[in-house]
């Protein structure tokens, strides 16, 4: 039996999909931001808001807490989403630097929900 099978045949598998989003970022605060996304994701939807800012990627966990179809174009989304407190904010933490923020400095802007098979 090789490991695929394995994992198949066990009781205990609990799989997660995961998809990557290109999200723009209209809004920031400590406590969340306001995304914009061609994708529509359901409330309570969490993974990883990453960005690149001068050069150094940042990051958080997010929850997503409303979206709303934009009025006059039905292929866009705004997603509000508040960061969750999964881990103490890191030097590489949006929470951390959300002050510092410059518009049109932010690049790289993307949405990951988790991508895990625990067994």
């Amino acid at each position: 039996m090789d490991a695929l099978d394995a994992i198949l045949k066990s009781n205990d598998v609990v799989a997660v999909l995961g998809r990557e989003i290109n999200v723009r970022l209209v809004d920031i605060s400590v406590s969340g931001c306001l995304l914009e996304s061609t994708s529509r994701l359901e409330k309570g939807t969490t993974g990883s808001l990453r960005l690149v800012y001068e050069g150094v990627e940042y990051g958080d966990d997010v929850r997503i807490m409303r979206c709303r179809a934009s009025e006059g174009s039905g292929a866009v989304y705004y997603l509000g989403a508040e960061f969750i407190w999964t881990t103490n904010p890191s030097e590489r933490s949006l929470r951390r630097i959300v002050s510092s923020f410059q518009a049109g400095a932010i690049k790289g802007l993307r949405f990951e929900t988790p991508n895990e098979l625990k067994m």
